[in-house]
């Protein structure tokens, strides 16, 4: 007997190419639960929450840096004028 199995591979260009081995009645009724499964994927949120508190991180991280550079030239100025 021969086992009901799929493979999606996605090309460089961007396609896919599916193949499958066994019966395709079979393989699609596996197809459709492994899809049920993944949209039920309790997981998922804890993962978005974790993209999003990464994202806010990462805005906050680089608009500290940005603030600190302009101190920085603006101190840096204060102090040539002062020197001249």
């Amino acid at each position: 007997m021969k086992k009901n199995t799929y493979r999606i591979k996605e090309t460089k260009e961007g396609y896919y190419e599916f193949t499958y081995s066994g019966s395709l009645e079979c393989v699609l009724e596996k197809l459709r639960r492994d899809l049920e499964k993944e949209e039920k994927n309790p997981d998922i949120v804890y993962w978005e929450w974790i993209r999003k508190r990464a994202q806010g991180n990462i805005q906050a991280h680089e608009r500290k840096v940005l603030r600190l550079r302009a101190f920085i030239e603006c101190a840096e100025k204060h102090l040539e004028e002062g020197a001249e």
